[in-house]
């Protein structure tokens, strides 16, 4: 039981940093145009886990964890959609500066942060 309290601990902390609101943060949410010029032949990455390449025709290329990926996007509403093997997830956009937060589901969950470039 004493080794999980660290990570018990650490997993909390986490969570309440994923559910900060980024509107408070200085992020502003991006509309589905807004979204389509954000990303459409630019780079996302953490610079560190992975890098993603979103095509201007909807693919994603890139490597996550040191493996190849490809994955799809597309803008649905004022949302980002990405579909992978698992199926298809959808995010709101925030952004502040190159700073990029995906956001999910109604408790406003970050999913990912990382940066345009």
């Amino acid at each position: 039981m004493r080794r999980l309290l660290p990570l018990f601990v650490a997993a909390t902390l986490i969570v309440a940093a994923a559910r900060a609101d980024p509107k408070s943060e200085g992020f502003r949410k991006l509309n589905g145009a807004q979204i389509k010029q954000a990303f459409s032949g630019r780079a996302f990455s953490d610079e560190i886990h992975f890098a993603f390449r979103y095509l201007p025709g909807g693919a994603i290329e890139g490597s996550g964890m040191g493996k190849k990926v490809s994955r799809k996007w597309r803008v649905a509403k004022d949302d980002l959609c990405v579909t992978d093997t698992s199926g298809e997830n959808c995010y709101a956009i925030w952004k502040k500066g190159s700073a990029v937060k995906f956001v999910f589901g109604e408790d406003a969950l970050v999913f990912v942060e990382g940066v345009l470039k």
